[in-house]
C-alpha cells in the first residue's frame, strides 16, 4: 500500500505542475529534480541497492517543502505525502 500511496503522490504532483500552476522556474526545476530523484530511490530500491541516497533524498524533500510551504502550500502537502510514503518503504 505505500508503494501505492507514493505512485499516487508523485501522479499529483505531475498533475499540479501540469496545471499551470504559477510558480517560479526555479521551484519548478527544484520540484521534477526531486521526482527524479525520488524515481531513483525507488530503482534503486527495487533492485536492491540501498545505499545512503535515500536519507539525502529525504533530507531535500524536507528542505523544498520549506521552502514552498508559504508560497506553494499544495506542492508541500503533496511533498509531504511524498515523504511520509518515502519513510514506509524505508527509502
Amino acid at each position: 500500500m505505500p508503494r501505492q500511496h507514493l505512485q499516487e503522490a508523485l501522479e499529483a504532483l505531475h498533475e499540479e505542475l501540469e496545471s499551470g500552476a504559477q510558480i517560479e522556474p526555479t521551484d519548478r526545476q527544484a520540484l521534477l529534480q526531486a521526482i527524479h530523484e525520488i524515481n531513483e530511490a525507488l530503482r534503486r530500491a527495487d533492485t536492491a541497492k540501498k545505499d545512503a541516497a535515500g536519507g539525502l533524498v529525504s533530507g531535500r524533500i524536507s528542505a523544498l517543502i520549506e521552502d514552498l510551504e508559504t508560497s506553494h502550500p499544495r506542492f508541500a502537502e503533496i511533498l509531504r505525502s511524498v515523504s511520509e510514503s518515502l519513510a514506509n518503504l524505508g527509502i
